[in-house]
């Protein structure tokens, strides 16, 4: 990263974004020392440092933003999803001071952004009480406290000849990666295996080549049980239709 910015140059680098755990793109947990490391360099350079919280915010870490796991501290944070548990539809950004300064610092300037629907009244009362439910149950640190159960439920699934890869630990979050050459005998094998998982009561979000869970916060060991179980009956009737 410190090569690349050197490469483009510092001056016209503004801003790196990262996920601490990245979702969509197959629930992939940083490195030791990454977060840090990549801060490090953005303040080395004056880059600005933006944490996307969007899915891992609101507990799914086990923190209120995901990237305080690190106790590390960024310029902006990007919500959305979690600040409302996804009843009615919220994103917003939270601004370190150092970089909201020159817009209400000073006369005479002014930010020009908005949308539409900025700031409803029905997303934001739904999102205030959300947060007083996450609050009185305790539940952004059960993101935490399961991430290891939730872990230890799926490990035996790397061990089916289907499976490339778990990965799960970082979070209540994980994924279920399948065989490469899976996919040469059964193109559908991702959407093939979540309707089968979801025929036996668990919801799944597909991936490229694979397939993440992401319970809420309230599940309890015996349903993590039950989600391991639907992984593994789904697998095994994958085998026989792929033959």
């Amino acid at each position: 990263m410190r090569d690349e910015i050197r490469r483009i140059g510092p001056e016209r680098v503004a801003a790196f974004l990262f996920e601490p755990v990245i979702g969509a793109g197959g629930v992939l947990a940083p490195p030791e020392g990454y977060v840090q490391g990549v801060v490090d360099v953005c303040r080395e350079y004056g880059v600005l440092v933006i944490a996307d919280a969007v899915i891992c915010g609101f507990g799914r870490l086990g923190t209120w933003f995901g990237v305080e796991r690190w106790g590390v501290e960024p310029d902006l944070i990007t919500f959305a999803k979690g600040v409302t548990s996804g009843y009615l539809p919220l994103g917003g950004v939270v601004v370190h001071g150092r970089v909201a300064e020159p817009f209400w610092g000073r006369s005479g300037t002014t930010l020009r952004h908005g949308a539409t629907y900025s700031g409803h009244p029905a997303c934001c009362a739904a999102a205030l009480a959300n947060i007083d439910i996450l609050e009185r149950g305790n539940l952004v640190q059960r993101g935490r406290l399961l991430e290891g159960e939730l872990a230890t439920a799926l490990q035996p699934l790397a061990a089916h000849p289907l499976v490339r890869e778990v990965r799960a630990g970082v979070g209540l979050l994980a994924a279920v990666e399948l065989q490469p050459d899976l996919f040469e005998r059964l193109p559908s094998a991702v959407a093939d295996l979540s309707l089968l998982i979801r025929q036996r009561g668990v919801l799944t979000r597909t991936l490229a080549k694979a397939l993440a869970v992401s319970p809420p916060l309230t599940i309890q060991r015996p349903e993590i049980e039950e989600i391991a179980g639907a992984f593994a009956a789904g697998l095994d009737e994958l085998a026989l239709k792929a033959g």
